[in-house]
């Protein structure tokens, strides 16, 4: 039972804090792993010599300096000296990191990270919102020319065109690493449940057992040493966690699991200073002794470089070239999946046909039709040249005790700020929306003047997400929920939140997600159009109380910018998606919809 603090407890606290924000250890458990200390086998080694258990006893305090405490100038000052950024981050990116750090009070592991790499910088060369196809493409190009380390993370891992796909791209490094005679490590980090996760949560999927799981044996990959780790917290501690770390050098961080469902989808291509904590992350999230070792432990990822934007560049050039040509491709590929099981290169004749075709079918529709095709999105590769900016790794650790009390961590903490600092706008889309944390922060800030935005998929998992599950219901009742909240207030709070059901970019309706036809599962939210968070995270209750989760949360108006100006393009959302306060979608001549606009 948590006790409250007394006033001069809460005062005792702010004279501390400033000060304690500084003690925390300049190692890292990358750094201290590296170390060659004979007594660290393994990262959980590591955290245990560097770090101290959580501190329950402070849970009260934590809760009241992360949810009720307004963060104070000198806060953010000390914020700021404390996150390894490349110059000062603006004030709603500071309120924001002082929360985020704050935890480590509680529980310095409670982001899966070191504290000291919690706040970065770096840059993004390339954005993709598309469909698995695009995406993955990426996927194989960096994984392919892999010189000598790859650790890759995921949550589901299903037989399909996509992990076929991330399969090749393991055949393609072993080939051409054995042309050049060199040899390169692989780790593959998955929630796949096996009979040993019943007594720890990471287990070691033996090379005989790859087969069954459409992996890749080691017959296959001569010239690489892969290891493939089973992560799943009993009962519920899923590892949701979807992200990739070539050569220490890049990150890719992604919604999509590697399966195959028509999805719209999002990943972000980081380089800089950021990668060394995705690093340190991957180490901390794999906790076994690595056999054999990792071989970057020693090359950490630079803070300031030349980094390179645009065509010719080695790392993007996947997506180089003719973005309508990148689009058709797309297309062509989603439409074999859709049709077939079959994935595999475009014929050039082909494509050459499908983009006259498409021209022609487009010049002759109206403005008010939806783009033809069986596609609903297209590729966005924007890579304007920008220096670092500040960057923080927000995570959470999984949790797999039934319950919601697990919520104290970066994760939570960033999207709970960002609530409560934003003074002009919040933009959301989520597949899902029912954590209880983020229906009392729109609740709040619409009541403050905030407009909110919430793009949402209509039904998704609904069975999961509804009553009975004490998950907190569909996305349907919570938005009639939160309308009808904002009306008893009686000051019109409920005209600063727009609630739309995601439609897919050749609709003019929403698809329920019981059709399994259209979904969207891009995590994604802006504050005032100045800080944006991407990663894993959904916003429902399983993500804010016991998914292991990673996010980043960047403090740049012109990548933000980039961002929602791509959502807007590769969907419908924003201009068939509306519902009504009365939480009801209809038409353009008000029917309501007969599939179910609920």
């Amino acid at each position: 039972m948590n006790i409250p603090l007394t006033r001069e407890e809460i005062d005792e606290i702010h004279v501390q804090k400033v000060e304690n924000i500084h003690f925390v250890s300049n190692e890292t458990v990358t750094s201290v792993y590296a170390s060659g200390d004979p007594a660290i086998k393994c990262p959980k080694d590591a955290v245990e010599m560097l770090f101290e258990k959580p501190a329950h006893r402070l849970r009260s305090k934590i809760k009241h300096e992360s949810f009720d405490h307004d963060v104070t100038q000198e806060e953010m000052d000390a914020a700021a000296q404390f996150g390894r950024f490349p110059h000062r981050p603006s004030d709603l990116f500071l309120k924001i990191f002082h929360g985020v750090v704050y935890t480590a009070e509680l529980d310095l592991m409670a982001g899966c990270i070191s504290p000291r790499l919690v706040g970065a910088s770096g840059v993004v060369p390339l954005s993709i919102i598309s469909t698995n196809p695009d995406i993955m493409h990426h996927y194989f190009h960096v994984i392919s020319h892999a010189q000598k380390e790859v650790l890759f993370a995921t949550c589901s891992w299903q037989k399909g065109g996509t992990a076929n796909l991330v399969c090749n791209a393991l055949r393609a490094l072993s080939k051409r690493a054995t042309q050049e005679k060199r040899h390169v490590i692989v780790k593959l980090m998955i929630d796949h449940f096996t009979k040993g996760n019943l007594l720890h949560a990471h287990t070691i999927l033996p090379p005989h057992k790859w087969a069954e799981s459409c992996i890749p044996t080691a017959e296959e990959l001569p010239n690489i040493s892969m290891e493939v780790n089973t992560y799943h917290r009993i009962v519920v501690g899923a590892f949701h966690c979807k992200y990739l770390v070539v050569d220490r050098k890049i990150a890719l961080l992604n919604s999509n699991n590697i399966y195959d469902r028509p999805n719209l989808e999002m990943m972000v291509h980081y380089e800089g200073d950021i990668v060394n904590s995705f690093y340190d992350t991957y180490l901390i999230s794999w906790q076994l002794p690595f056999q054999p070792n990792l071989v970057c432990l020693q090359e950490e990822a630079p803070v300031n470089q030349d980094f390179k934007f645009g065509v010719g560049v080695t790392t993007i050039e996947s997506v180089t070239g003719s973005l309508k040509e990148a689009v058709a491709q797309t297309r062509l590929r989603l439409q074999r999946n859709l049709n077939t099981e079959e994935d595999g290169e475009i014929d050039p004749e082909e494509l050459s046909s499908y983009l006259g075709d498409e021209e022609q079918q487009s010049s002759s529709s109206s403005e008010q039709t939806a783009t033809p095709h069986h596609d609903f999105s297209s590729v966005v590769a924007k890579a304007f040249p920008h220096k670092p900016f500040p960057i923080a790794l927000i995570n959470r650790l999984s949790h797999g005790a039934p319950g919601h009390r697990n919520t104290v961590n970066p994760q939570n903490v960033a999207w709970t700020s960002a609530f409560r600092y934003a003074q002009r706008s919040i933009f959301i889309q989520s597949p899902m929306f029912n954590a209880s944390g983020v229906v009392d922060g729109v609740i709040s800030a619409c009541q403050r003047g905030v407009q909110v935005v919430l793009w949402l998929d209509l039904g998704y998992d609904g069975k999961k997400e509804g009553f009975g599950t004490f998950q907190g219901g569909t996305n349907d009742h919570v938005a009639k929920k939160l309308y009808k909240k904002l009306k008893e207030g009686g000051d019109g709070a409920e005209n600063n939140l727009q609630v739309f059901w995601y439609t897919a970019k050749d609709q003019t309706h929403p698809f329920h997600f019981a059709q399994k036809k259209r979904n969207c599962h891009v995590k994604f939210m802006s504050i005032d159009d100045q800080v944006g968070i991407m990663g894993t995270g959904n916003m429902d209750t399983q993500t804010w109380c016991h998914s292991a989760e990673t996010n980043t949360m960047i403090d740049s108006p012109l990548i933000v910018k980039e961002w929602i100006e791509a959502l807007y393009k590769n969907q419908s959302t924003g201009q068939y998606g509306r519902i009504g306060q009365d939480g009801k979608w209809r038409d353009a001549n008000g029917n309501l919809d007969p599939r179910g606009g609920k």
